[in-house]
């Protein structure tokens, strides 16, 4: 039987350990053999007032693996590491390149598993003066199950050609400190593929601005009020509505 302080202290040690990663540090240093493959990704960036995302490239080790203590029932949990990169990106005109290798190569033997593209708003001015740069969007790929494995990416076989269209969409914040967000509306904000045999990706986004899509929040959380979206068209949408109709803005044609 243990005394009341001993009590207390053995669950706090067991909270501590359980979120403990008990591995060593892994070596995360790439070195890509020549021979690796490499997929060609280019991204054309469709305004001045945008500019293509930082390319993000993860990578996997089955080979340094992680272990870390359960807080569930203190087993240790043997899971793969991940290396998380930004690859610079060669501009030339509107065009925005770079190249990222299959094999990742290093001590860890590195694959690639996901990367993550895009497009964002750095200037927002021409649209409102008090407008500032919001959300981006774009496009996540797998390149193995563990970067699909949540089963919300659609299979894509060869190169890829991808030209999501895009709306402005205004949001403005009315509670507390109001800030007004230029973002861009698409039918995904990011689209989720798993690739097969890919060797060139192409993300062309179209953007038209001649429909603005607004979202005007409450300004007091007071019985009745309620934010609201406004179409190009001027119509207010739904009750209840908190994000645009991306079907109904393409369709719709404004003067």
């Amino acid at each position: 039987m243990c005394n009341r302080p001993m009590c207390f202290t053995i669950p706090l040690v067991v909270l501590v350990l359980a979120s403990c990663n008990i591995s060593r540090p892994v070596n995360k240093t790439l070195s890509p053999p020549s021979d690796t493959k490499r997929i060609n990704i280019e991204i054309k960036n469709p305004s001045p007032y945008t500019e293509p995302l930082s390319l993000v490239a993860r990578y996997i080790s089955y080979s340094c693996q992680k272990k870390r203590i359960s807080g569930f029932d203190g087993s240790v949990i043997t899971e793969p590491s991940y290396n998380v990169i930004s690859i610079p990106m060669q501009q030339s005109n509107a065009f925005w390149k770079a190249k990222v290798a299959l094999t990742g190569g290093g001590s860890c033997k590195w694959s690639l598993s996901e990367v993550t593209l895009g497009i964002e708003y750095i200037d927002a001015t021409h649209l409102g003066k008090e407008l500032v740069p919001g959300t981006a969007v774009g496009a996540k790929l797998a390149f193995d199950n563990d970067a699909s494995r949540n089963g919300q990416y659609a299979s894509a076989h060869g190169d890829l050609y991808l030209s999501p269209k895009y709306y402005p969409f205004i949001s403005e914040w009315n509670l507390g400190e109001k800030t007004k967000e230029l973002s861009l509306l698409g039918k995904e904000r990011f689209l989720q593929l798993r690739v097969y045999e890919t060797t060139e990706i192409k993300f062309h986004p179209e953007l038209d601005e001649s429909k603005v899509v607004r979202y005007i929040g409450i300004e007091k959380k007071i019985e009745g009020a309620r934010s609201k979206i406004i179409y190009p068209d001027g119509n207010i949408g739904a009750k209840g509505e908190i994000f645009p109709d991306f079907d109904k803005v393409d369709k719709m044609k404004v003067q």
